[in-house]
Parts: structure tokens; C-alpha cells; sequence
């Protein structure tokens, strides 16, 4: 078995899966303290980034999945990814040892899509949240979701009146159409929310009178809320209600045709937010240098 440690866990890797495991440290990202641990079915792996970094920042490795099977992939802000539980960073001086480890997972990832069946998506996604019952608190109140399910509550600090006279309501599994979540930017909340099928909510409707919404404030709750948000998607892959974006396209077809493809590709991603502005620039630069 093949081991790679980084700043915040450990992946280890066998002839079937990726298995992550999380540290428990203060410095650890509470998502992950939160997930403990997950796995992805190698034949899930659609591309593995890596990106040496430098000696201040260090490596970075990235796995992106086929489409479908990562819930994190539609959360987070246009142009901005959400915190994945699929990403691992370590020091520089372990740079060599990450890059082999990503080429073993890569060249794993290959022969599974060729000799195995492609995996159920949902039970993919599944094999990347929480397990149930998953609450998430913040300063306006708490979600909570036990499979069936979510439960929002506002009996927080935060809470405006609206929300506070309300005090909680629940929504079932078969009502939500998808959880969405949103990052605080600048001075605004971040929140999350249920998207019921037929519904539509008003775009003036003001937060602290949006009853689908919790809101978080700063940091406190907000990887809690990523996390539950990514949980409840997965439960509703069963339907295959939720979709995800296509991966970011592998790399090993060298003629010149066949780059420019790809850099356009890469483009239409960008234009899209599915990838950030430095992942582009990262990409394309690889690929134009092999020109």
C-alpha cells in the first residue's frame, strides 16, 4: 500500500480505492476533522492535478472525479472552488514523493477505467460526506440532517425576527430539489440553502426573511454548513436529481491538435467558474510547453 502524508492527512492507496484519512489538530480544517475519513473508487478518478508549488507554499495534489460523483463540485461561489476533502498540500521538501505518489494514482486511475465497470455515482458521492445524523451550528442557528430530513432551526444570536418567531421548519429528502452554499465574501454572509422543487424564491427576498436559508457569519459554521450542504447532494444522487460539471480533461495525448482542444476546453471551464484563474493559467502553461 502506497502512503503519502501531508499538512492535514494521510491518502493511502491500494488497487481499488484512495482511502483519506484526517488529522484531528487544531490547525486542521474543520471540514475535515469533521468528515474523519473518506474514500474514492479509483475507477472515479478522471484527472489528477498536481502543482510542485514552491519552498513557501509547497505542493498541491487534486483529484477531479467523472461526472456526477463529487458533491463538493457545484458548491462555492462563481469562479470560486469550494474546500474538497479531495485535495492534499505538504511541504516542499516532499515534493518529489507527492509527484510520484500523484503519477502512481494516475496510472491506478487508467487501468481501473479500463478494466473495471464505471462505479454507481451515488454511492460515490456518499463515500465522501458524513456520516448521518450531521448537524451543523452557527451563529443564526442550525441544520441538521438525518437522511430523511433537514431540519433548520434559528435560535441563534443572529437570527432575525422573522426567523426567531418561526424558530425552526423541516423539509423532507423528497421535497429538496438541492442544497446550495455559499461562502462569505467581504462584508456579506455566507449561507446555506434548500431548494425545494417548484419553488422559487423571490430574488429582493432578503435573507433574515428567507425561510430556506441558514446564515453564517465570518467562519463559525461555514465549513459545518459546506459539509452538510455536500451530504444532503449525495443522498439525493440517488434520484440523480443533482448534476455535477465534467472534469477537468487528462493530459496524455501530445500532438498539437489535440492541445489546442484541450486549452479550449480549459477555457470554457474558466468561463464557466468550474476552475480558478491560477489553475487555468497552470494548465495551459503545461500544455503550451509541450508544443
Amino acid at each position: 500500500m502506497e502512503e503519502l502524508r501531508g499538512h492535514h492527512g494521510i491518502w493511502r492507496l491500494n488497487e481499488e480505492r484512495v482511502t483519506v484519512l484526517f488529522g484531528t489538530g487544531r490547525k486542521v480544517p474543520s471540514l475535515y476533522r469533521a468528515l474523519a475519513h473518506c474514500s474514492v473508487p479509483l475507477a472515479a478518478v478522471a484527472a489528477v492535478d498536481f502543482d510542485r508549488g514552491d519552498p513557501k507554499n509547497g505542493w498541491r495534489l487534486r483529484l477531479r472525479l467523472h461526472q456526477g460523483m463529487d458533491p463538493y463540485a457545484l458548491l462555492g461561489a462563481p469562479g470560486r472552488e469550494a474546500l474538497t476533502p479531495l485535495l492534499l498540500t505538504g511541504p516542499h521538501d516532499q515534493e518529489l514523493l507527492a509527484e510520484y505518489f500523484a503519477d502512481q494514482i494516475s496510472a491506478s486511475a487508467r487501468l481501473a477505467r479500463e478494466t473495471e465497470e464505471g462505479p454507481d455515482p451515488g454511492e460515490v458521492a456518499r463515500g465522501l460526506v458524513a456520516s448521518l445524523p450531521l448537524q451543523a451550528r452557527t451563529g443564526e442557528g442550525s441544520a441538521t440532517f438525518d437522511g430523511d430530513r433537514v431540519r433548520l432551526q434559528w435560535d441563534g444570536w443572529f437570527a432575525g425576527t422573522v426567523k426567531s418567531q418561526e424558530k425552526a421548519r423541516e423539509y423532507h429528502l423528497s421535497e429538496i430539489e438541492e442544497a446550495k452554499w455559499y461562502p462569505q465574501a467581504d462584508v456579506t454572509e455566507g449561507y446555506l440553502r434548500i431548494v425545494l422543487r417548484g419553488v422559487t424564491i423571490p430574488e429582493a427576498t432578503e435573507f433574515s426573511n428567507d425561510l430556506f436559508t441558514l446564515l453564517t457569519h465570518g467562519t463559525k459554521g461555514s465549513e459545518e454548513t459546506l459539509l452538510l450542504a455536500a451530504t444532503v447532494n449525495a443522498h439525493l444522487q440517488k434520484s440523480g436529481q443533482v448534476q455535477e460539471p465534467a472534469a477537468l480533461p487528462e493530459t496524455g495525448d501530445d500532438t498539437g491538435q489535440a492541445i489546442f482542444v484541450k486549452i479550449r476546453e480549459l477555457g470554457r471551464l474558466h468561463d464557466e467558474g468550474l476552475i480558478t484563474e491560477e489553475e487555468f493559467s497552470t494548465k495551459k502553461a503545461e500544455l503550451l510547453a509541450r508544443l
